[in-house]
């Protein structure tokens, strides 16, 4: 009785270890089903550092309308404005490497750390999928304004210093940088008005709260229904939206500035998703459709595949300390 009791039992323990394997295969087999799942399987999301309605917004929600197809998934734009155009940084910062949270990273992003403390190194927490585009920048005023040129404009900012008052979206932006550099160049003081976002710089400006609009083309719908005045603009050719506008180097010969800007993800994505969303990213840059809205909002195509665009992060981010350092910009610690 003893010795049939233990084959039995022998026997059943085999059985047991048999099966162990293949309920174990069982049991992983939907979670490697899933990790194969090709990219996309489910909506990716694109952080826009900025307020609804800028120009950055409008610009990146066609280019998600356009892109989604393509990608075989929705595209979801997330605003978050605030600290200085760096939420979308900051996001992908701690964001799973998958390639499902993506941020539009303009040039605060590699100014602000020589700034404060921001939690993040440009140069190597990200993982730079593809340089997209470059705004128009310039100098707008209202209608109404007395300054009919920007040559009244310095001329007024040296003889009542620190009365004149400009907004940006944001401290230490493109914007903000230029008028303090051009503030040198030229001796005069004014002060400087940070808003969340452009949309509510314009209705500042509008409001006779203060004297300029320092930012992007988001202002062309009021310099074309007769609002507002573009006074300069700064880039190396005049605008195709403001012909009749000076540029800054055709006026005093300031070098010429621009703010391009870029998607990016988290560091560590996986090689072929990052493919795939730069060759989907790539085609829809370089569609007509996407041209169109550039130009309607004064920007430009600034293509850069990963690897250059991660070359140009790394100039970019050694560049601005020296900007940030020449200007005064760093905060008293």
């Amino acid at each position: 009785m003893t010795l049939r009791l233990h084959r039995y039992f022998t026997a059943a323990l085999a059985c047991a270890a048999r099966a162990l394997p293949l309920a174990g295969a069982a049991i992983t087999a939907p979670a490697a089903a899933a990790a194969a799942a090709p990219y996309p399987a489910q909506p990716v999301h694109i952080i826009v550092p900025y307020q609804a309605g800028g120009s950055t917004d409008i610009v990146i929600r066609k280019f998600a309308e356009l892109a989604a197809p393509e990608l075989g998934q929705a595209i979801v734009i997330e605003n978050r404005g605030g600290a200085g155009a760096t939420m979308g940084a900051r996001a992908i910062k701690s964001a799973r490497p998958d390639g499902y949270t993506l941020a539009v990273l303009p040039s605060p992003v590699y100014r602000m750390p020589h700034i404060q403390e921001m939690g993040y190194d440009p140069t190597r927490d990200f993982t730079y999928v593809m340089m997209l585009s470059g705004y128009t920048l310039g100098v707008a005023v209202p209608a109404a304004s007395p300054y009919k040129t920007w040559a009244d404009f310095i001329s007024y900012a040296k003889q009542h210093p620190n009365e004149v008052t400009y907004g940006t979206a944001s401290v230490g932006s493109a914007s903000n940088v230029m008028m303090e550099d051009i503030a040198g160049r030229n001796g005069v003081t004014w002060r400087h008005i940070p808003y969340k976002g452009e949309s509510e710089v314009l209705t500042a400006v509008i409001g006779g709260q203060i004297t300029a609009y320092a930012g992007s083309t988001t202002v062309q719908p009021m310099v074309q229904s007769g609002k507002m005045r573009m006074l300069v603009t700064w880039g190396e050719q005049r605008s195709a939206q403001y012909p009749d506008t000076p540029t800054l180097h055709e006026v005093d010969g300031t070098p010429p500035a621009n703010a391009p800007f870029g998607i990016a993800g988290p560091q560590g994505m996986p090689p072929a998703v990052v493919s795939r969303l730069h060759a989907v990213f790539k085609q829809v840059a370089e569609s007509d459709a996407f041209k169109q809205i550039l130009t309607q909002y004064g920007q430009e195509l600034v293509y850069m595949d990963g690897k250059d665009y991660a070359a140009y992060a790394a100039r970019q981010y050694a560049l601005e300390a020296e900007i940030v350092r020449k200007l005064g910009l760093a905060a008293t610690k």
